[in-house]
This record gives structure tokens, C-alpha cells and sequence, in this order.
């Protein structure tokens, strides 16, 4: 008995002079440890939880209660201030206003914008009870593609609480992610939800800042190979007490290890719901550009369906590969985006290109296929990445917006160079690449918004920079240049810059960021 009151005296000891957390973690199943293995009866263990929520009832941390079922819980999130410059220029084609108007541009005119901006998200991880997980994040700004908000941009009467200065009309706060899923089965997770997007992806078909609604089934499974060891050719000579040489047995080498990490990513993202799916009365019709008939309105959901299957290879020295093709098909058509893509047109004036859809999703087939290789060079992590993407229904696409000579416009690619990381204070890193997207390669809806204003056919160069300034603190610059990749062709999408086709497009954004 004497032994068992030492062992609980320790135990509580330990727990008391141990951080919240970890008692709060740990308490239960040592208890319930000591219990099973007789150390320690069921009165004393009452007793000693008793103490321990006492004890921590007294600290900050201890007066937040979590539901039983939780088994960890994680706050996180980040806040971001930043300047941005973003401009765009009309084609050379366009005829001169006879009278200049404000809103209309005529040939080589720059549209500009200055703003300063700020970002807030913060989310909360758990894990619950039997293998089930969730997760939520709230952040500013309702824009799927982006989380910003303007300072000052609500200052018009017209605006969410009347306006004027410092008005909080835009700062709204917003659902950005709501998901849970399931672990239970080995190697495989099962996620429902507004989720953080499962697939590999670059900006160049995927915005980062999209969180895409639907189910989502991972599979990953590891693999551990080693190759050779053993002897190595050369032994390793000594001598006896006589002073005679003695052929010692030859030094083992090191095997070869190969560490290969196979996944396979599915989805199924609800794109668009038709609502309603029968209406009352007879469905409306719909015309679509160029075709002199007219068909009924779509009464079926709009979705996105995801297949990817890829590896990655760790090789000995911080060397690595990774490939993760990927085919995208859409099924359905919604009742938002299901008139054809037309993109704009370069012999129509500006207002009227802009005015031709910018967002349909017909005839998209996208086979995409992210890549990545890794090393270093001392303790300098480097990296070369790309992309390659193909619209294989390109053909009926470019005719359907009515420029069936240009069905080849429907390849996409991006390749780059990556140096440093951005973890601990005073890491650096910087990103170059170039990008080139043809006007039917890819869903307009999803390429990043930041790099040339979330428009295809274009193409040109990005330079990211980045400095952490502690271990939470990060500056980050970005640069990017643009042009049309084929100037026959509108640069369809719909960005922050009013012009269709963008002639030339610049974007310089310097950020403040702050991680917790």
C-alpha cells in the first residue's frame, strides 16, 4: 500500500507541475492505466481527477469546457495587411471615342487600381471520438476567390450601415470552410463538407483561397524500400598484438532507401444547384450565343468531378519527386453557368467584349498533371515545379463561342523555379515562373485571381519573395507581368480589371502576414 500511495503521489506530482494541456490530454488514460494494473483503486483515481479539475479551474485555459467526444482541438489562423497595385491596357485595335467619355476606353488606355487591403481567418481542427475529425474556419470577405477587404471602400451612403469613414459595410465576417469526415478505415479519409481543397493543384487551375463544396475520398498508402547494404568491396585492414596484419571484416555500406508515398484523390464538388429542379408551369427557355434556336432551361445541378491518382519518391539526401495527374469532367449544368463560354472578342469594343460570357463551363474535359522536384543544395532547399493541362473537348468549345479555327487553344502549362522556405525567422524563399494559358484550356471560375486577373488566354512571368521576420511574421512580395497568348482571341474571365482583352497587365502586391 505504502508502494501504491508513492506511485500516486508521484503521479499527481507530475501532472501538477506539467503544462494544462498536457494533464488535460493525459490525465484520463493514465488514471485509467494505473486503475487496470490494481497500482491504484477507483477511489484514489476519483481523487485524483477531482484535484486535477480543481487545479485547473483556477487557469485561463481550464475555464474553456470541451464536449467529451473531442480528443484534440487545434485554433489556428492568420491576418494579413496588404498594398496592391493592379492595372491593365486596352488593345491597339480599339477605334478613339469620337467623344471621350469617362468608362470608355479607347486604343493603348490604361485601367489602374491602388488599394489597400486586410484579411482575417480564423478556424478551429479536431478530432473527435473514433476516428471522425472536423473542422471551421470563419473569414472576411464573401468572394470565393478571395478573402480581402478594401479599406474604404464602403464610405457611399448606398453601403451596409450608411457609410462614411471607417464604415464596417464590407467587414463582414463569412463560413469559409465547414466540413467533418471519417478516418476509420485504413489509409482512407472520407471528408463531407466546405473543405480545404483535397487535390494537388498549382495557381494555375486553382485558386488557393477557393474551398470547394462536396464530398472528397483520399486514399494514401505508404511504401519503405531498401536496396543493396551489407559488405562493402573494400575491408578495412588491422593488426594483431604480434604486430601481424589481420584482414578484418569489410565495413557494412548504407542501403539504399526509397520512401514512395502513393495517393489517389476523388471528388465530387456541387459546382451549381439548379433551383428549383421542377418549377411551377412549364421550365423557361435559354438562348445560346450564335444559334438562332432556343432550349429549355436547365433543371439539373451543375457538378465537378475529380479523379487523381499520383506518388511522391524521398530519395536519400532531401531529394524528391512528386506527379499527380489529374482528369476533370463536369456533369449536369446548373442555372448559372450554363450559357456557352464565349471569352470576348478583340473586333468588338470593349464594353461589348466584356459583355459576351465570360463563365460557362460547357465542353470542359481538363486533364491536368502538377509536378514537383525537390533537393538541396547545403541546408538550401530548392525546387523546380510545372504544370501541363489540355482541354480534351477544346475543339467544341472554341466552336460553340463561335471560333471553330481555333480549336488547338486549349493547352495550358506553367514551369518554375522555387529556392529557400519560408518556416522559422530569417528563412527567405523566391518563386519564378512563367505561365501560359490558351483561352479553352481551363475553367475560368478557378484560376487565381491575383496572377493576371483570373483570365485565360494569357501568358507571362511571376515573382514571389518572401522574409520571415520571426517565426510567426512573414513579408511577402509578388510581381507579375502578363500579355494575350493569342491577340486574335478575347482574355475571357471575369477579374478586377474592366478590359477584354487585356493588351498588357501588371499586379505588384507587398503583404504583411501574421500566422498563429
Amino acid at each position: 500500500m505504502l508502494t501504491n500511495r508513492f506511485i500516486l503521489i508521484t503521479t499527481l506530482a507530475s501532472f501538477l507541475f506539467s503544462p494544462i494541456l498536457m494533464r488535460a490530454q493525459d490525465a484520463g488514460a493514465l488514471l485509467d492505466l494505473l486503475v487496470r494494473k490494481k497500482i491504484i483503486n477507483d477511489q484514489e483515481a476519483e481523487e485524483v481527477r477531482a484535484e486535477l479539475a480543481k487545479e485547473a479551474a483556477t487557469t485561463s485555459g481550464g475555464k474553456w469546457k470541451l464536449s467529451s467526444p473531442i480528443t484534440e482541438i487545434e485554433l489556428y489562423g492568420d491576418a494579413r495587411l496588404r498594398y496592391e497595385y493592379r492595372g491593365g491596357e486596352t488593345n491597339g485595335g480599339l477605334s478613339k471615342p469620337t467623344t471621350p467619355t469617362n468608362g470608355v476606353g479607347g486604343p493603348k488606355d490604361w485601367q489602374e487600381r491602388e488599394r489597400e487591403r486586410y484579411r482575417l481567418r480564423i478556424g478551429l481542427r479536431g478530432v473527435l471520438a473514433d476516428d471522425w475529425f472536423f473542422g471551421v474556419r470563419l473569414e472576411t470577405s464573401q468572394g470565393e476567390r478571395s478573402s480581402n477587404v478594401t479599406f474604404g471602400d464602403d464610405t457611399s451612403s448606398s453601403s451596409g450601415g450608411g457609410g462614411g469613414p471607417f464604415a464596417k459595410g464590407s467587414d463582414g465576417i463569412n463560413v469559409g470552410q465547414a466540413y467533418f469526415g471519417y478516418r476509420g478505415f485504413k489509409d482512407i479519409t472520407l471528408t463531407g463538407g466546405k473543405m480545404p481543397n483535397p487535390l494537388v493543384t498549382t495557381l494555375m487551375t486553382w485558386d488557393a483561397d477557393i474551398n470547394p463544396e462536396g464530398v472528397a475520398e483520399q486514399w494514401k498508402h505508404t511504401f519503405d524500400l531498401s536496396f543493396g547494404g551489407g559488405a562493402s568491396a573494400e575491408a578495412v585492414q588491422s593488426y594483431s598484438k604480434d604486430g601481424k596484419t589481420v584482414a578484418a571484416a569489410p565495413s557494412p555500406s548504407e542501403p539504399f532507401k526509397l520512401k514512395i508515398d502513393v495517393f489517389a484523390n476523388f471528388a465530387q464538388f456541387i459546382y451549381d444547384d439548379s433551383n428549383p429542379e421542377n418549377p411551377l408551369g412549364p421550365r423557361g427557355t435559354v438562348k445560346q450565343p450564335g444559334q438562332s434556336g432556343s432550349q429549355r432551361f436547365p433543371n439539373t445541378d451543375a457538378l465537378m468531378l475529380a479523379w487523381q491518382v499520383g506518388a511522391r519518391f524521398t530519395f536519400p539526401k532531401n531529394i524528391y519527386a512528386q506527379i499527380a495527374p489529374t482528369l476533370y469532367n463536369y456533369t449536369g449544368n446548373g442555372d448559372t453557368f450554363n450559357i456557352h463560354f464565349q471569352g470576348g472578342d478583340p473586333n468588338l469594343s470593349n464594353s461589348a467584349s466584356m459583355a459576351q460570357n465570360q463563365t460557362g463551363i460547357n465542353s470542359l474535359l481538363v486533364f491536368d498533371m502538377p509536378m514537383e522536384i525537390g533537393w538541396k543544395v547545403g541546408e538550401l532547399p530548392m525546387r523546380l515545379f510545372a504544370d501541363f493541362a489540355v482541354n480534351l473537348e477544346a475543339d467544341d468549345r472554341a466552336a460553340a463561342a463561335g471560333h471553330p479555327e481555333k480549336g488547338d487553344q486549349g493547352y495550358a502549362y506553367q514551369v518554375g523555379l522555387g529556392i529557400g522556405q519560408l518556416k522559422l525567422k530569417h528563412d527567405w524563399q523566391i518563386n519564378l515562373f512563367w505561365q501560359h494559358t490558351e483561352q479553352y484550356a481551363l475553367d475560368p471560375n478557378l484560376v487565381d485571381s491575383d496572377i493576371f486577373d483570373s483570365r485565360v488566354n494569357m501568358q507571362g512571368i511571376v515573382v514571389q519573395a518572401g522574409y520571415m521576420l520571426s517565426d510567426a511574421v512573414a513579408f511577402n512580395i509578388t510581381y507579375g507581368y502578363g500579355s494575350p497568348s493569342d491577340t486574335k482571341l478575347g482574355t475571357g474571365g471575369v477579374g478586377d480589371i474592366g478590359i477584354n482583352p487585356i493588351n498588357r497587365y501588371q499586379i505588384f502586391q507587398a503583404d504583411m502576414n501574421l500566422k498563429f
